[in-house]
């Protein structure tokens, strides 16, 4: 063989040779690009932009957000108190009043009405002008009984021309026994000395307050023609505790002034399913054994002072 044939022979062998391996390389491409990417690696911030940041980084800023406890400038407050109004007072009295009828008799005498205690809710909503003044408006009801007596009793027949009579018994039902409700609003400055030159912090703050308003009582009665209104004045004070941020107990007294004057009815009783219309009579006796026979036009102003307690919860917002 010549040595060109000899040349031409090694060329045809390589060029064979890599025909034979470009499938595999070919191959081995795609497995190259599954290859999963490296992980990013992660970085840290280490220096706070803002005073916020810590929290970001969960660290604990509870001092930063501790409580301090205190009546603060320009807050509402909401609350909702219980207790007792004293109304064991003379409600109404009249000398020698009409207190039962029958088909058969009158009777009269000096009748007195007086209150008991009287179970008190009332709210308030408040606004913290300072943080030693505050100022309420307030609604408040009450429910209890009254009960009426009849000292100087007498007695009479339906008929013309019939005598007094005296000393007649009292039966079981006779004096009257029943309902009082009373409804009050208005407002209420409270004062807490204490505050007057600092910033009203603490938890102990013991206060004054002065109330004026309005009151109206409502006897079940047959003596008298619907509730009866008064001004109500009051002075007062407490003690306030502020338990939580938005929390406070209150307890509270009350020294109330107002006079009522309930206006008689025009008639006490209706009989016979509507069909006989009693009267409010009187009968005020005469020297001698006799009496006199004329209706009731009006009673007597009472003066109602008495005290008022409540304990309840505040909120502040």
């Amino acid at each position: 063989m010549s040595v060109k044939h000899f040349l031409v022979a090694i060329c045809l062998v390589a060029v064979g040779a890599c025909v034979l391996t470009a499938p595999a390389a070919v191959a081995q491409t795609p497995a190259a690009e599954s290859t999963p990417p490296a992980p990013a690696v992660k970085t840290f911030k280490l220096l706070h932009e803002s005073p916020n940041a810590a929290r970001n980084l969960g660290v604990d800023d509870a001092e930063a957000q501790k409580w301090v406890p205190g009546i603060r400038k320009g807050t509402l407050e909401l609350s909702m108190s219980l207790g007792f109004m004293g109304l064991s007072n003379t409600l109404l009295q009249h000398e020698q009043m009409i207190y039962k009828y029958t088909t058969e008799a009158t009777y009269w005498g000096d009748v007195v009405i007086k209150g008991q205690s009287a179970f008190n809710p009332v709210m308030r909503l408040g606004y913290n002008v300072e943080p030693w003044l505050t100022v309420e408006g307030f609604g408040g009801m009450s429910i209890s009984k009254y009960a009426a007596t009849v000292e100087s009793r007498h007695w009479r027949k339906n008929e013309a021309g019939a005598e007094r009579q005296d000393n007649p018994a009292l039966g079981q039902y006779d004096a009257e026994a029943r309902s009082l409700i009373t409804l009050q609003t208005g407002v209420d400055v409270v004062i807490y000395p204490l505050n007057f030159k600092g910033d009203g912090t603490g938890r102990l703050h013991p206060y004054v307050t002065a109330q004026a308003g309005r009151i109206w009582y409502d006897m079940n009665s047959d003596f008298t023609n619907g509730s009866a209104g008064s001004n109500d004045l009051a002075l007062g004070g407490g003690l306030r505790l502020l338990t939580e941020k938005h929390v406070s107990l209150r307890i509270e007294a009350a020294y109330h002034l107002n006079t009522i004057e309930f206006t008689p009815a025009q008639y006490f009783m209706e009989t016979n399913e509507g069909t006989t219309l009693v009267p409010l009579m009187e009968y005020p006796n005469i020297e001698g054994g006799g009496f006199d026979e004329h209706p009731v036009t009006s009673f007597e102003a009472q003066d109602l002072n008495y005290l008022a307690w409540s304990i309840g919860f505040q909120g502040t917002f």
